[in-house]
C-alpha cells in the first residue's frame, strides 16, 4: 500500500469512519477516527474489521488502542486524531564482533600557545603512556540480524553495519574482553593495531612541541632540551645533543653527548651512571659514577661513588661531594673562584647534621629563657617545680641531639681510603677536605694523588707514577 491518507467511503456519507496515513517506511499506520453527523451510524467493531482488512493492515495491529478510540468516538462523538492503530517490526542490524578503542587513547590535541596567559604549556603532552596490564580496547560480541515486518506482512531486510575494529599488536594481550598492554611504555597507533613501545624516541628537540617528558622507561632525545622544560625517565636517559638542565630525574643511567647547561639552581637527580662531555652552572646528584670528557665549570657535584674527569678537562670554580675519589687533569684556577673538592664522606647525612644542628640550638635557646626564670625571686615553690621539671625535659631533649649528632658524625666518615688524584695542577687555594680533614693548596701541585694519612689525619700529597 502507497503511504498517504487513506478511508472506507460508506453509502450514507454522514456515517462515521476512520482515515488512516501510513509512513513513508510502512511501519507505522496513524489514524483518525470521525464521529457520524446528522444522524449517521456510529463506527462499528465490524466496521473496523472490514476497515483493516481492505487497507490491508496484517501485522502489528494494535486492537487496544483502536478499542480505546472506537469508544471515545462513539461517546463523546468527538474527533479522535492520530491515533496508532499498527506497529511493524524493525529490522535488527547486524553488528560483526569488533574491539572499541578506550576513549582515552586517542591522541591529545595540541593546545594554542597564547602570550600573557597563566597556562603552563610545557604540561602538555603529545605522547600517550600506558601501564602495564592497562586496557587498550574493548570486545563487543557480534549481534546477529533480524528481518523486519511491515504493517502489511511485508518483509524489511536487516543492514549489516561494519565497525571500526582494532587489533593488538607489539606488547599487548588479546583476550576475550580487551586488549591490554603488556608493558608500561608508549602507546602507538598504527592504522588499526595497537602497539606498545617500550622506549621513548624523541627525534627532535624537547620543547612546546613535546612537552615536559615523564615516561616509565628508557627515553632517547636525538636533538636538544630546552631550558625550562622537565625530565622524569624510569629507564636509561639519552641525549644526543646540549642537555639544558632545569628538573631532571633519571631511575637508571643518564648519557649526554652534547654536555650538561643550567641556571644554577637547576637539578638533576641520577641513580645510575652519568656520562657527559661537560657540565655548567648545574647541581647535579648521582648515585654512582660520574664521568665528564671536558670540563666542569661553576657546579655543584653530588656522588656516592666517585668523579673522573679526562686528563684534557678542569675542575673550576665547583664544589664537588664524592664517596669514594675524584680525578681529573687539573683543578682550579689562579684568580678564579674557589673549587673546593670533599671526599670520604656521606654527603647524604649532611642534612640530617644540619636539621639537628637547628635542633640544639632551639633547644639552648629555650633553655637559656628557663634558667633566667629559675633566679627570679618572687617565684613560690610551684611554680619552681614546674619550671624545674620543664629544664629537665629541654637537658634530656638536648642530650639526644648530642648522641645523634655522634652517631651523624661517625656515619659521615664514608671512605678513609678516599683520595684526591690530578694529572696535571692543581691551583693555590683550591679546598681539598678527605674524611672531615681540610687541606688548603697553598701553591701549585702537580700530577699528585692526595691521600689521608691514618697516623697524623693529615691529608699528604703523593706523586704520580708514571704520569
Amino acid at each position: 500500500m502507497d503511504s498517504g491518507n487513506k478511508s472506507i467511503i460508506l453509502s450514507n456519507s454522514n456515517d462515521a469512519r476512520i482515515l488512516v496515513n501510513f509512513t513513508d517506511d510502512d511501519l507505522k499506520v496513524y489514524a483518525d477516527f470521525i464521529p457520524p453527523i446528522k444522524g449517521g451510524n456510529p463506527l462499528t467493531e465490524e466496521y473496523v474489521n472490514v476497515f483493516l482488512q481492505k487497507m490491508e493492515i496484517k501485522n502489528g495491529i494494535l486492537y487496544d488502542n483502536i478499542k480505546d478510540a472506537l469508544e471515545r468516538c462513539n461517546t463523546v462523538k468527538r474527533l479522535v486524531k492520530d491515533v496508532l492503530i499498527a506497529r511493524g517490526e524493525l529490522p535488527v542490524d547486524e553488528l560483526p564482533a569488533y574491539y572499541e578503542l578506550d576513549s582515552g587513547l586517542r591522541a591529545p590535541s595540541r593546545p594554542e600557545v597564547k602570550e600573557g596567559t597563566k597556562t603552563d604549556y610545557r604540561a602538555w603532552s603529545p605522547f600517550i603512556i600506558v601501564r602495564k596490564d592497562q586496557a587498550l580496547a574493548f570486545y563487543h560480541p557480534a549481534v546477529a540480524g533480524k528481518t523486519g515486518k511491515t504493517v502489511h506482512g511485508k518483509e524489511v531486510p536487516f543492514r549489516t553495519i561494519q565497525k571500526q575494529t582494532f587489533a593488538g599488536g607489539k606488547n599487548t594481550a588479546t583476550g576475550n574482553q580487551y586488549i591490554v598492554s603488556e608493558i608500561d611504555g608508549l602507546f602507538v597507533l598504527f592504522g588499526n593495531v595497537l602497539n606498545v613501545e617500550p622506549v621513548l624516541v624523541i627525534r627532535g628537540a624537547i620543547g612546546y612541541e613535546t612537552g615536559n617528558i615523564n615516561f616509565p622507561n628508557d627515553v632517547q632525545i636525538r636533538g636538544s632540551v630546552n631550558d625550562g622544560f622537565k625530565l622524569v625517565v624510569g629507564g636509561n636517559l639519552t641525549v644526543k645533543e646540549t642537555l639544558d638542565v632545569s628538573d631532571i630525574i633519571v631511575k637508571n643511567n643518564l648519557n649526554v653527548s652534547g654536555g650538561m647547561i643550567g641556571r644554577g639552581l637547576s637539578l638533576a637527580k641520577v641513580s645510575g651512571l652519568i656520562e657527559t662531555r661537560f657540565i655548567q652552572n648545574c647541581r647535579i646528584a648521582g648515585k654512582k659514577k660520574i664521568t665528564v670528557q671536558n670540563d666542569i665549570i661553576n657546579s655543584t657535584i653530588y656522588t656516592m661513588e666517585s668523579l673522573e674527569v679526562s686528563d684534557k678537562g678542569i675542575i673550576l670554580g665547583s664544589e664537588i661531594f664524592a664517596f669514594n675519589r675524584v680525578r681529573a687533569g687539573r683543578i682550579g684556577k689562579e684568580n678564579s673562584a674557589q673549587t673546593k673538592i670533599h671526599i670520604g664522606l656521606d654527603w647524604t647525612i649532611n642534612q640530617d647534621i644540619e636539621n639537628n644542628e637547628n635542633m640544639m640550638r632551639i633547644i639552648e635557646a629555650k633553655l637559656e629563657k628557663v634558667q633566667s626564670y629559675l633566679v627570679l625571686p618572687e617565684l613560690n615553690e610551684d611554680k619552681l617545680s614546674k619550671i624545674q621539671e620543664m629544664k629537665d625535659r629541654l637537658d634530656g631533649e638536648y642530650k639526644k641531639c648530642l648522641e645523634k649528632q655522634e652517631d651523624f658524625n661517625q656515619k659521615l666518615i664514608a671512605d678513609r681510603d678516599a683520595y684526591l688524584e690530578c694529572t696535571g695542577l692543581i691551583a693555590p687555594d683550591t679546598l681539598v677536605e678527605i674524611c672531615g680533614i681540610e687541606f688548603i693548596v697553598k701553591r701549585a701541585l702537580s700530577a699528585v694523588r692526595l691521600v689521608l694519612d691514618q697516623n697524623t689525619t693529615h691529608i699528604v700529597p703523593l706523586p704520580l707514577v708514571n704520569k
